[in-house]
């Protein structure tokens, strides 16, 4: 009985992670990644063949498509690709991430090619960042960090009509839609993509992922979260702040003090070797100690503390490690997390104030340089 040989096998572009990630090509349009025999090995296209010779990771054999499809005997019974491919270096058994396409895996398996999909990560060495990760994610922090003080100095330089609404310089009103668009076409300036940006005022900041609409009012949280992927290599950068255009309501600068005593709790106590669940915890407690209970109102609407804590950042704008009560695994040396607590409530709103650090060994390296502030005049 001959021996069966196994292989771990991506199929996709490079806008996903773990091809980039495994591969270190980026590229538009699909090709492969594989393992086979303990090498790196990625199948591109004859367009792309140049390119990836000179840009794929260290260590990584870059072979072109067509020398797969010719190695078959032109007799041979079925020309699929990815048939091809397992027959040509050797593999009848393949582990591949959730997301490699269901129509390949029928016909791979067809053809006597086993498939099984990673019940994990694909790369689970992906949470702890090499020098080089790390050097990535701070730039694209700073930038990010350029675009925060772009949206705090248009708040602040706005006025406020008889509605009580933020006007422009030029009599018109300030919102969230103009916003969001001179926050992205600024950092697409500095080859950085976002879309989503969330630019939220008034109760719509009351739920974490809206991305706002309309004018912004005077004299009410703004909750403003921008998170950018370079286009150059594929790191994300992601921070939070919240603003309000001149007094805020007491409501809201309670919870924003309370909001900001929480990530300094969780700050303290960041280091390798605690859990995720434990600092998310930390910042619960901090935050239900100052009266902020996590529960729904009257209508059903969720109001306090409710999402996890924060997540790690890299090629995914979120992967692992998680801070969240789910998380009992130690954080590791040089994971790079969001830490963003939050409190929401449809009566006044909602505040978020979230940084970017790397764990530690003793403790963590904040990224993020601007400071905390809740009303901007």
């Amino acid at each position: 009985m001959e021996k069966s040989v196994g292989g771990r096998l991506i199929a996709a572009s490079g806008s996903c992670s773990d091809i980039l990630y495994g591969g270190g090509f980026n590229a538009a349009d699909e090709f492969v990644y594989f393992e086979a025999d303990g090498k790196r090995h990625i199948v591109v296209s004859v367009l792309e063949f140049a390119r990836a010779l000179d840009e794929a990771a260290e260590g990584v054999t870059v072979i072109e498509r067509g020398e797969i499809l010719r190695s078959l005997p032109k007799d041979a019974p079925c020309r699929d690709f990815f048939v091809a491919l397992s027959r040509y270096c050797g593999v009848d058994r393949w582990t591949v991430p959730a997301h490699f396409p269901l129509a390949y895996a029928d016909v791979m398996r067809a053809n006597g090619v086993a498939v099984t999909a990673e019940s994990g990560d694909f790369f689970p060495e992906r949470a702890v960042k090499s020098p080089a990760e790390i050097e990535k994610i701070r730039f694209a922090e700073q930038v990010t960090e350029d675009a925060m003080r772009m949206v705090r100095d248009m708040i602040r330089s706005a006025s406020v009509n008889s509605h009580g609404m933020l006007v422009r310089k030029n009599g018109d009103l300030l919102t969230s839609e103009f916003v969001r668009r001179e926050v992205e076409a600024e950092l697409k300036r500095r080859s950085f993509t976002a879309d989503r940006t969330i630019i939220a005022g008034g109760v719509q900041a009351s739920a974490p992922h809206c991305g706002g609409e309309g004018p912004l009012p005077a004299g009410k949280p703004i909750v403003c979260d921008i998170f950018p992927r370079s286009d150059e290599n594929g790191y994300w950068g992601d921070m939070t702040r919240t603003f309000c255009k001149g007094r805020a309501e007491p409501a809201a600068l309670k919870a924003f003090e309370s909001v900001r005593r929480a990530s300094e709790c969780a700050l303290r106590m960041l280091r390798a070797g605690v859990t995720g669940a434990s600092v998310h915890r930390c910042a619960a407690v901090s935050m239900e100690s100052d009266g902020f209970r996590t529960c729904k109102n009257a209508d059903g609407l969720p109001c306090g503390f409710f999402h996890g804590l924060g997540h790690g950042v890299g090629l995914d704008i979120h992967e692992q490690p998680r801070l969240a009560p789910s998380n009992a695994e130690p954080l590791p040396e040089n994971a790079v997390v969001s830490v963003e607590p939050g409190l929401y409530d449809p009566a006044w709103g909602g505040i978020r104030l979230e940084d970017l650090v790397r764990v530690t060994s003793g403790g963590y390296e904040n990224f993020c340089t601007m400071e905390k502030e809740l009303e901007v005049e």
